[in-house]
């Protein structure tokens, strides 16, 4: 068997009563099943503590039945990796370190990505923008993300008509990689999206999703969606995001989280964010801060 993270994240979350907290805790001290079964019982316990049924899911890792469960996994990467999408972990390679900086339990434990993988790793400032959008802060989108691609800096939306399809293409005109964070599996992108997201990924850019290949489109699965595009930018821009919407929440991590945040009006009236973002006076300066 792999010692690889990958399948033993995959194979932790088919466990009953396995959840996101639990796998992250056990992942952050444990990278493999041989980890977890060559250290002392009471030390796997103890990095579980609080856990509910925590004693059943060490059980679970160090019974022999864990090792099919192993063995699905594995199979399942290299099923995906025949189609050109990777499949992301903690501690693997490619994982996005802007990720670990949510709290366990919105941070993702799978990353699915189809396209180029170098452009988790490119400076790029993600834009929080919520559909239908004013033209005046729709305009003003354009306007900062024309200025951050003609320095070379990537843009990060997400995977929805309006702003987010207009700054992909935007991308494509300045030459420069885009991710595109999906609110579903990506076996699930809206049918209208897919031309723009097979132009997106042949020029470079990225789809990613936490969520498995089959799952929703579920309307609250946009919250995470949201947490996931401010995570993985240097910098955030939230687009005039009305008051309590996932963009909002997101807006709120990210100056908690000491993100650059910058934000296009108008701002939703006693937004927690809002003394901590700065607003855009000058486009062209944008730039400096997606670093």
């Amino acid at each position: 068997m792999s010692d690889s993270p990958t399948p033993f994240a995959l194979a932790l979350l088919s466990l009953d009563g396995v959840g996101r907290v639990t796998a992250h805790r056990l992942l952050e001290r444990f990278p493999s099943a041989a980890a977890v079964r060559a250290a002392p019982r009471e030390q796997v316990l103890l990095r579980l503590k609080g856990v509910p049924r925590a004693d059943l899911t060490v059980d679970a890792v160090c019974a022999p039945a864990f090792d099919d469960a192993l063995a699905q996994a594995e199979a399942r990467i290299a099923a995906f990796a025949a189609k050109q999408i990777a499949v992301l972990t903690p501690g693997a390679d490619a994982w996005p370190a802007g990720l670990d900086a949510l709290p366990r339990a919105d941070r993702p434990v799978v990353l699915y990505a189809f396209g180029d993988l170098a452009a988790l790793a490119w400076p790029s400032l993600a834009v929080l923008a919520a559909a239908p959008l004013d033209a005046a802060p729709f305009e003003a989108a354009q306007t900062v993300a024309k200025a951050v691609l003609a320095r070379g800096r990537g843009v990060i939306v997400g995977a929805a008509h309006g702003v987010d399809l207009a700054l992909q293409k935007l991308s494509l005109g300045a030459g420069v990689p885009a991710v595109a964070v999906v609110g579903s599996g990506l076996a699930r992108l809206e049918r209208s999206m897919r031309p723009g997201a097979t132009a997106l990924t042949r020029a470079g850019g990225l789809l990613v999703s936490p969520f498995a290949m089959t799952h929703g489109p579920f309307p609250h699965d946009d919250r995470e969606r949201a947490l996931v595009q401010a995570a993985l930018g240097r910098a955030v821009l939230a687009v005039a995001p009305p008051a309590d919407s996932h963009e909002d929440r997101a807006a709120a991590w990210a100056a908690e989280a000491g993100r650059p945040l910058l934000a296009l009006p108008p701002v939703p009236s006693g937004a927690a964010w809002a003394d901590a973002a700065a607003e855009v006076d000058d486009p062209a300066a944008v730039a400096d801060l997606v670093a």
